[in-house]
């Protein structure tokens, strides 16, 4: 009976109990987590070592993916606008794509769930959002603090002598100063400023786009080693391997601020690689598929990671689709999803070891202003509006042409009853997914832009 203990034990062994509740792995489940969203400009998931590349070395988001949880299909849009609306609002191209280089205001994100749920907010790095009619900036997504190449006033060069606005105000800067180098000093600033509470840093990083100048870190090489490969692409690759030390300098002021275990790391890409780049990859060559509707135009990498509730050495082959990551944010840090329709689900569990509610297949909706991409399956609004359904085996065009989603390049289509009966299975699968969906862009403007 607790009237045969003493005051203070009963009450320190309440405390205890209570302490055991609302643990999770050292961290109290009332303290929120951080979050930092990395996202790469240009970049497939065959570009990184933990992916199984050759080439390019990614040492610390291999790091994070062995300590962490990493996804093995994970799909973008294949361009970058379309991606940048699609993870910021959880809602498919076919709801709220306008045109290129929009994201129409009144538009709900993540940084205004977010910020709604008490968090400190910046995003650093491209923005590319603002243009007429119509378009958003920062604080109308939710952010109280930026530093952005690509945003009204600033010019064309974002890697040296970069023109970036910070906080409303063009940055002074010189041949000597590197634009990823400060983006990145500006997210190490605001997680030291926000130390204290919670804060969500959105980082869609500079690198690895076109043109392909040297960094910080390029070393000349060897006659025999430019004859095996192109400037540009050797000049790519040290981008890769510098993008990836950006990531560790965060990595690296966290654990600094001893605020590692409750931070959240997420590593993605906005859409495939260039497509003037031609790359090894294990014995054989890849050539990029940016803005392509095919395997290599938007799959990308995942890798998340927080040490105190991410177990280690997670690889997961559900899918995940750019629309997902919302949710997955509301519920990882206890926010209110926006009331509209969304088009996500969540992949949290599936980052703890848990089985989820994982998807059976995606859907996609792309409108291209690289107008050879809509050449083979195009349809509706000036014969561009792409619409497709996949999963982890096979691909599916509203046009009705069925692919394997091994066959990366899209040149062997499946003819109805011609495939495996796991293949016609999986077809009426996708079809039923595609009739599922709107039958056109719902915002978008067909007498706008190109």
């Amino acid at each position: 009976m607790f009237a045969s203990k003493p005051l203070f034990y009963v009450a320190g062994r309440i405390l205890i109990a209570l302490a055991a509740v609302f643990s999770t792995s050292g961290i109290y489940a009332t303290e929120k987590l951080n979050v930092i969203l990395i996202m790469a400009d240009d970049s497939a998931v065959d570009n990184y070592s933990c992916y199984g590349s050759d080439f390019f070395s990614s040492p610390r988001i291999d790091s994070l993916a062995a300590t962490g949880a990493r996804f093995n299909y994970c799909y973008s849009e294949p361009v970058c606008t379309s991606s940048r609306v699609k993870i910021m609002t959880g809602r498919d191209g076919v709801r709220n794509y306008v045109n290129f280089g929009i994201l129409y205001k009144g538009e709900i994100t993540f940084g205004n769930m977010l910020k709604d749920a008490g968090y400190a907010t910046a995003v650093a790095g491209k923005w590319q959002l603002h243009a007429e009619p119509n378009g958003s900036l920062p604080e109308d997504c939710g952010f109280d603090s930026f530093c952005l190449w690509n945003y009204p006033g600033t010019g064309s060069q974002r890697y040296w002598n970069p023109s970036l606005n910070q906080n409303g105000k063009i940055l002074e800067a010189t041949e000597k100063d590197y634009g990823p180098d400060i983006v990145s000093d500006f997210l190490v600033d605001f997680i030291e400023e926000n130390q204290d509470r919670p804060f969500f840093a959105y980082y869609p990083m500079i690198l690895v786009h076109n043109p392909f100048p040297e960094t910080p870190d390029s070393q000349p090489i060897s006659k025999k080693e430019a004859e095996s490969y192109p400037k540009g692409l050797k000049n790519y690759r040290d981008m890769v391997l510098y993008a990836d030390k950006l990531v560790g300098k965060l990595v690296d002021t966290l654990d600094r601020l001893g605020i590692r275990e409750k931070t959240v790391i997420i590593y993605t890409a906005d859409n495939g690689t260039n497509r003037s780049l031609t790359y090894p990859f294990n014995g054989a060559h890849r050539k990029g598929e940016k803005a392509y509707a095919t395997e290599g135009g938007s799959h990308v990498p995942l890798v998340v990671n927080c040490p105190s509730v991410i177990p280690e050495n997670i690889v997961c082959n559900d899918m995940v689709d750019f629309s997902d990551v919302l949710p997955t944010l509301a519920e990882l840090t206890g926010a209110a999803l926006p009331a509209v329709p969304l088009d996500g689900r969540s992949f949290w569990p599936q980052c703890k070891g848990e089985e989820g509610n994982p998807r059976q297949w995606i859907t996609q909706y792309y409108y291209p202003k690289f107008v050879p991409a809509a050449e083979k399956h195009g349809q509706g609004v000036r014969g561009r509006e792409l619409i497709w359904a996949q999963n982890q085996h096979f691909k599916l065009y509203r046009d009705g042409t069925l692919y394997a989603v091994s066959d990366r390049y899209e040149v062997d289509p499946i003819k109805p009853g011609d495939g495996t009966p796991f293949a016609e299975k999986t077809r009426g699968m996708l079809q039923s997914a595609i009739d599922a969906m709107p039958g056109t862009g719902e915002m978008l403007d067909p007498e706008a832009g190109p």
